[in-house]
């Protein structure tokens, strides 16, 4: 929200919502396309298919005029780019899992199924497998640092 307000200074509810909504649909595009192309790259299979629900926007009835963006089943609600990528990455390794069947991403290490975690305010692939309990195996986009 700091960040909206640092850009718009202060505006309208409606016109707040409409932005943050715009704002968390355009992250969670970008997203899907870091995503996507890191999951074509590991798996060499395509993220598109018949059953494949794209990035979707609705108003939700219960947050009022605030949009929440779908992938799969993963919602998205926030305009933190962390959160988005987070949620985004749920959705394609979900999709990835269950239209081609491949675990996505995997821990080279533990050769186990990664799952979603957060480090430094950075979205990351985190494996539970090993003696410390689990640990950070990359950042979901590769151009940022955990």
């Amino acid at each position: 929200m700091a960040e909206l307000y640092d850009e718009r200074g202060e505006i309208a509810e409606s016109e707040f919502c409409d932005s943050w909504t715009a704002r968390t649909f355009s992250m969670a595009r970008s997203a899907f396309e870091t995503v996507t192309r890191s999951a074509e790259q590991d798996t060499g299979k395509a993220a598109t298919g018949d059953d494949f629900c794209y990035i979707d926007y609705v108003r939700d009835p219960d947050l009022g005029p605030v949009g929440v963006v779908h992938i799969k089943s993963a919602e998205v609600s926030t305009p933190d780019s962390a959160e988005v990528l987070g949620a985004v990455a749920e959705g394609v390794q979900e999709f990835v899992m269950s239209h081609h069947r491949v675990t996505w991403p995997v821990c080279g290490e533990h050769d186990r199924g990664l799952h979603v975690g957060y480090t430094h305010e950075t979205a990351v692939w985190k494996c539970t497998g090993g003696t410390t309990g689990g640990h950070v195996v990359r950042a979901i986009d590769p151009a940022v640092q955990p």
